[in-house]
């Protein structure tokens, strides 16, 4: 019997459509993410620009001991991050679920409440920023007006005290899970009716049906969105340099913009040092996916 060739009429034409994918893949991805790495175990500042040069076998890992030695930024950015990430998994997936649990009974309203919900997910986060600046403005902001009332004479400034600083940036976001609402609400009406029906006929309650079918069927779909909360809060960008930049005194470090800022945002640029704070970043990233997936088992079906 002749073996069946693989260069077939069939292949060739899936191959030539694979091609530009895989190129692009292999120029915007694959190697962007090779170079990363490479650099990290390189000496590549502003000195040497054009010339990253390779350490010393002995001194490879200079860059990352430093890092976690010397470096307090990083330091802080780092706690700062895994605090954001625990908050997005305790918060606003939790948070997110019963708002979904509740709409998906269609109780008055549910269709504008769901939209309501969805908006601050379709709004720049340039526009959030600025709103939450002025939330939080010293001299009008609403959260700076309550504070005084409660506490007359107090001054409160959110932005401008180290632990309150962290907290007005994580409630800019926290609490905004409209897309992973949308998501788990897709996946609720999908179940079968017919398995709800068969509940309330043996007598099953609201919360029983929600503890013993909904949650048990949606936990696929729960982990699904606990890694997109957790890869937003590793990522986390945009609030903290639209808010704080960073600030007071570094108080409000992401791992995002610290990379930003030691790569691409001072005077003295440290490529090697921001990219080996990224390869730290990636390498979070896999476990925190991993540690989620095997958590929820998002891969075997009940």
């Amino acid at each position: 019997m002749k073996k069946r060739k693989w260069l077939t009429k069939k292949n060739g034409f899936i191959c030539a459509f694979l091609l530009p994918g895989i190129l692009l893949f292999t120029v915007i991805y694959a190697y962007p993410l090779v170079n990363i790495f490479f650099t990290s175990f390189c000496k590549w500042n502003y000195k040497n620009f054009v010339s990253p040069e390779l350490l010393g076998f002995g001194q490879m890992l200079d860059n990352y001991i430093k890092l976690f030695t010397v470096d307090a930024n990083f330091q802080r950015a780092l706690f700062n991050t895994v605090k954001w990430v625990a908050l997005t998994l305790v918060i606003q997936v939790p948070f997110t679920l019963l708002v979904a649990l509740v709409l998906s009974k269609k109780p008055k309203g549910w269709k504008l409440t769901r939209n309501v919900f969805v908006i601050p997910n379709i709004i720049s986060t340039a526009a959030i920023g600025l709103i939450f600046l002025n939330i939080y403005s010293p001299s009008r902001g609403i959260i700076t007006e309550l504070c005084n009332k409660i506490w007359p004479g107090s001054n409160i400034s959110v932005l401008a005290n180290e632990n309150f600083a962290f907290w007005g940036v994580t409630l800019s976001f926290i609490l905004f899970g409209g897309s992973l609402c949308l998501l788990l609400l897709t996946q609720i009406f999908s179940i079968d009716s017919g398995i709800y029906e068969a509940a309330r006929v043996d007598g099953a309650s609201a919360v029983q049906i929600d503890l013993r079918i909904t949650l048990p069927l949606l936990r696929p779909m729960i982990g699904t969105i606990a890694v997109m909360a957790a890869n937003y809060g590793l990522l986390l960008y945009n609030e903290v340099a639209l808010i704080t930049s960073g600030g007071p005194d570094n108080a409000t470090y992401s791992l995002s913009y610290y990379i930003y800022k030691t790569a691409l945002g001072s005077t003295k640029l440290n490529f090697a040092r921001g990219n080996t704070a990224g390869v730290i970043q990636f390498i979070l990233g896999i476990l925190m996916v991993g540690a989620i997936n095997k958590v929820f088992r998002t891969n075997k079906a009940d």
